[in-house]
């Protein structure tokens, strides 16, 4: 029988680990999306959605367009954004149902999410553009890409894939997405990273929306993952920069090679050490990221 001081130690022990890591996703959440005074915020009508999304730099410069990850929101990326955005017209936006942008009626598809953004980028009158795009937005890059060849100029792929092979579902930091899609981890100990988000959406007012998104993300099943094939690859003839997480957990980094080698315009850069996440967040990374884009795109 365990004593009642064994009990309460534990219970102690279980409390303070709580406490502990929310603490710590209430602060890492404020320091990723504390605000930008030289970004400026945007809504409008797009389709069935009213979509968000920021701009920065001189509007006289070419135009390019960011594109954030899955859950996650523009706010993310303010730092890179700040660097980006001293040779570029930055477009930053949240795809629907994250960050500021509403869920609408349609699904979810990278189809339908990809001509959201043609559509605000017509209202916009930006008829070409350079995109770069991180993990999921790296994903919605190639479906532009394939279906609107004649709108984007380059593009830059940051940690993403192609093919939903390319997701490590074994790890243990990103074990809510699962071989059947979005799973949100119950109990004491469920994921810091989704706790993470949780504060941030918290921060921005949209804890509500986020959480319905949530639940639409889990009721598509394996439908949000991409599904492309090596011969869609093979078509896509826009130059593409990839940037492979070396020590990425979420998607194998030799899936993000193969991408690479499989589309015709392409060359791809191994940042080492880096991870899914600090490969756009950590300074030394992100510094190394914004340098090879410039050259990149100036050839």
């Amino acid at each position: 029988m365990i004593c009642k001081k064994t009990l309460l130690l534990k219970y102690i022990l279980i409390i303070f680990i709580i406490s502990f890591t929310t603490g710590c996703a209430n602060y890492i959440a404020k320091d990723l999306i504390k605000p930008n005074k030289n970004i400026k915020s945007h809504k409008s009508k797009i389709n069935d959605i009213e979509m968000s999304y920021y701009t920065l730099g001189d509007k006289n410069k070419y135009p390019l367009i960011f594109l954030h990850g899955a859950l996650v929101f523009t706010d993310y990326y303010n730092d890179l954004i700040e660097d980006l955005s001293k040779e570029y017209y930055i477009i930053a936006i949240d795809i629907r149902g994250h960050g500021r942008t509403t869920i609408g009626n349609n699904s979810f598809s990278f189809t339908q999410i990809s001509n959201d953004i043609i559509q605000l980028l017509d209202q916009l009158e930006i008829n070409e553009f350079n995109l770069v795009g991180h993990s999921l937005g790296g994903i919605i890059l190639l479906y532009l890409s394939k279906d609107y060849p004649n709108r984007i100029n380059k593009g830059v792929s940051i940690a993403s894939l192609y093919h939903y092979n390319g997701i490590d579902f074994n790890n243990d930091k990103f074990k809510f997405f699962t071989q059947n899609g979005f799973r949100k981890e119950k109990g004491l100990y469920s994921n810091f990273i989704l706790k993470v988000i949780d504060k941030s959406y918290h921060r921005i007012g949209e804890f509500d929306k986020y959480k319905k998104t949530k639940v639409i993300l889990s009721e598509t099943d394996s439908v949000i993952y991409p599904n492309l094939t090596t011969l869609d690859l093979n078509k896509i003839e826009t130059p593409i920069l990839v940037f492979v997480a070396e020590k990425d957990k979420l998607i194998k980094p030799s899936h993000t090679i193969e991408m690479s080698e499989e589309l015709i315009n392409s060359e791809y850069i191994i940042i080492k050490n880096a991870n899914h996440d600090r490969i756009v967040i950590g300074g030394k990374y992100r510094k190394l990221i914004s340098t090879n884009i410039f050259d990149f795109l100036k050839l």
